[in-house]
């Protein structure tokens, strides 16, 4: 008898060692080789792998549920569903039709959930409707009537998927992390658009924001039937697209806003013809201005204006006459005396 002792007994544990390993290669050739028997007498062997293939990659790709889901509810929450007409406590974990309307009370809020990537968390004191995106039905887009809201989505969800809207911005094209507020001052309304992670496209009457991505902050305020609106840069450097009446949207003015800066929109109605007639000011942090313009919207040939630049110094600003203004007039002389006096006297 061998004792389990000493150079002995490790001598008998490699041997047991080396001998398993060998088992397992044996028995894992033997399935290999029994598979691919399989496959040459049954070729839907390979058929049934692909299947389950096909279907792991059409539940990652599979997009929005066809209801919202409400999860994590905190404190009072309510909800108005299209077919009831009337507020009700939210159910947790309880999937609700697309036009919904949910509300939450001081102190609570609520997760709303499309799919297993996205979900918007609501703040207190909030209210949404849950709808389809107007072009595309697959697509989900939340109407942020008041409060405050936070956005979770793939940092490389497709463009035109997912949007956060107002009665006067739409924010398209989102994808990461991003918050909105809306809060009304009196009559006007007054928009945050935060970006924590990914980008947004923020899109209004007559300017767009391409792209607003990590760590920037617009402020987009409206005053009522959008006679004005005011955006105010709070953080990050981004661009904005100004309308100015051509129609080529190539040609229309880009702006680099900053921290501070200040791009006012005013919108009348013209006298004769009912017109709408658009005036931009565009400022920097400084509050000297950077743009100026006025058309009439589709009546690019009488727009006038003028695009303000500091001069070489950088410090008085120079204004540049534009094509549509013409000729600067010149003033007349003091000392010259009217030719029709010159006859008079004569």
């Amino acid at each position: 008898m061998v004792p389990w002792c000493g150079k002995g007994k490790n001598m008998r544990i490699r041997d047991y060692m080396m001998t398993g390993a060998v088992c397992v290669l044996v028995t894992a050739m033997q399935v290999f080789a029994q598979v691919e028997d399989a496959e040459e007498e049954d070729p839907g062997v390979t058929d049934l792998i692909d299947e389950v293939g096909k279907q792991g990659t059409e539940t990652e790709s599979k997009g929005f549920e066809p209801l919202v889901r409400a999860m994590t509810v905190r404190g009072e929450v309510a909800v108005m569903n299209p077919d009831v007409g009337t507020f009700a406590p939210v159910v947790k974990n309880k999937a609700y039709p697309l036009n919904s309307v949910f509300r939450t009370g001081t102190g609570a809020s609520v997760n709303l959930v499309f799919s297993n990537s996205e979900h918007i968390e609501l703040q207190q004191n909030t209210e949404v409707v849950v709808l389809a995106a107007k072009d595309n039905p697959k697509a989900r887009s939340v109407r942020l009537v008041s409060g405050r809201i936070k956005a979770f989505l793939k940092d490389n969800l497709l463009e035109g998927l997912f949007s956060v809207e107002t009665a006067n911005v739409s924010c398209k094209n989102m994808a990461g992390r991003a918050e909105f507020s809306l809060a009304m001052e009196g009559e006007n309304e007054n928009f945050q658009v935060k970006t924590i992670r990914g980008n947004i496209c923020v899109e209004g009457p007559q300017y767009t924001i391409p792209t607003l991505d990590a760590a920037k902050t617009v402020n987009v305020l409206t005053t009522p039937n959008q006679a004005m609106s005011r955006l105010t840069g709070m953080s990050g450097d981004f661009k904005i697209i100004l309308d100015n009446g051509k129609a080529d949207p190539a040609d229309h003015v880009v702006f680099e806003m900053s921290p501070q800066a200040v791009v006012k929109i005013m919108r009348t109605t013209a006298a004769v013809g009912g017109r709408p007639i658009v005036s931009t000011l565009a400022m920097g942090p400084t509050g000297k201005a950077r743009h100026y313009f006025t058309y009439a919207v589709g009546r690019a040939i009488i727009a006038t204006g003028e695009t303000i630049v500091p001069d070489a110094e950088g410090d008085a600003p120079v204004p540049l006459r534009s094509e549509e203004t013409g000729p600067e007039k010149e003033e007349p002389k003091k000392d010259a005396a009217p030719k029709d006096r010159e006859d008079d006297d004569a």
